[in-house]
């Protein structure tokens, strides 16, 4: 039987999007079951083109360069079989290059967030029926070895609580040097919390999940100045704002219900909040074992503290936890680690699979259209109901938190990693 063939073209190649480009050279030289064939690449930058070029040709490929987006789409629309698209440029560009992606009858992969308010999502999901698109983060926690391990402990079985606490230290980065996190966009809520869609395949094999997710409070503790010490606010597309229903959030915690199931979603872009730092030591407690990094590191000559965490904790009739940032999984009963296989491939590669077999059509493909759908109206539910009135007040908070976590122009010995839950 012939081999279904598909043509690649990538928008977008700072940051992740370089590794992406880099992962489809290498499904292009090895995935059997398509005949993969990386065609083309736009960047406005000339030296990253080159960059993707050279890569390409060491790993024996010829790929063309476009540093004009309607030149890509014109050299795709040439092409004779499947087109991709795999977008891994600006957000405020995802929009129209999903639209310009799906009136010519093109398959779109992009990346997060897939929109930043709820009438971009709605456009976008109008835009998208008929399965010509995918959003990366629909899938990326969904291939993660930790969750689909954990939704094997979790099958047939009630749950109590889910808890998820997805957090770093980005935001500080960004207000010491604007440049370092250009391209952070979407507050902490769609760019953190927006992972967590995976938390809907808990509840699905769950005994007694309901697939509808409610509201029940939420609240921010920052807003995230577009510079340290400036009364300015950083916006949702990542400019300065003034206006505070505009303006990133940097510090959320919601929490949601499910049937008889209460759900818990925390995530930051200034460092840990306290409410992780006590379930971490909860968990260090129970288990030994740490779920968060906590470190100084340097940025334009200054010292910070840099923090990160990914777990997760579900409790009920099976209790672990989840380590996503170190690729553990824990059972908290039996006090011990449950055995995580692991993949051939990273996730990446493997959700660029999954967006290759359904650019073909691959019937056994499975879609979350439905979930997200579900997922993405709570979070802007969160959003809504975050009291931004206060926000000017929340971003002169957000800066002497930041200050306090940063020495100007010299170093520190290394944190004490259990200062914050000390007592």
């Amino acid at each position: 039987m012939e081999k279904k063939q598909l043509k690649v073209y990538q928008i977008g190649l700072h940051g992740k999007g370089r590794y992406g480009f880099e992962r489809l050279v290498e499904i292009s030289k090895h995935y059997g079951p398509v005949d993969v064939e990386v065609v083309g690449v736009y960047d406005r930058d000339f030296e990253r083109l080159e960059r993707a070029k050279k890569f390409a040709k060491v790993n024996g490929k010829n790929i063309d360069t476009f540093q004009e987006i309607d030149e890509m789409y014109r050299d795709a629309e040439k092409q004779g079989s499947r087109v991709m698209v795999y977008d891994a440029g600006s957000a405020e560009s995802r929009p129209q290059n999903l639209h310009s992606s799906v009136e010519r009858g093109f398959f779109h992969l992009a990346e997060k967030p897939p929109s930043m308010s709820r009438e971009e999502h709605l456009k976008e999901k109008e835009l998208a029926e008929g399965g010509k698109a995918m959003w990366k983060v629909d899938f990326i926690e969904r291939e993660n070895p930790v969750v689909k391990k954990a939704l094997e402990e979790l099958e047939g079985k009630e749950i109590e609580s889910i808890e998820v606490y997805r957090q770093s230290s980005f935001g500080i980065e960004k207000m010491l040097d604007p440049g370092s996190r250009i391209n952070l966009r979407g507050g902490d809520v769609l760019d953190k919390m927006i992972n967590e869609v995976f938390v809907l395949d808990f509840l699905e094999v769950s005994e007694n999940g309901s697939p509808g997710l409610q509201l029940e409070e939420a609240w921010t503790e920052y807003y995230l100045p577009h510079e340290l010490g400036s009364e300015k606010l950083t916006s949702l597309h990542g400019s300065r704002t003034s206006d505070p229903e505009k303006a990133s959030t940097a510090m959320t915690t919601a929490e949601l219900s499910s049937g008889e199931v209460d759900i818990k979603l925390s995530s930051s872009w200034m460092g840990l909040t306290d409410g992780c730092m006590l379930k971490a030591k909860d968990i260090k407690d129970q288990i030994g074992c740490k779920v968060y990094k906590r470190e100084f590191s340097e940025l334009e000559g200054d010292s910070y503290v840099n923090e990160e965490a990914s777990f997760f904790v579900v409790e009920g009739e099976k209790e672990i936890v989840g380590d996503m940032l170190n690729g553990k999984l824990y059972d908290i009963q039996e006090g011990e680690e449950i055995e995580v296989e692991k993949g051939l491939h990273d996730q990446l590669y493997r959700v660029l699979e999954q967006a290759v077999n359904l650019a073909v059509g691959a019937e056994d493909v499975e879609s979350f259209e439905m979930e997200r759908d579900v997922f993405m109206e709570s979070l802007f539910d969160i959003l809504d109901s975050v009291d931004s009135e206060s926000a000017v007040d929340e971003a002169s908070k957000a800066s002497e938190k930041a200050e306090s976590l940063i020495v100007k122009g010299g170093k520190l010995k290394e944190p004490d990693t259990d200062d914050r839950v000390a007592g």
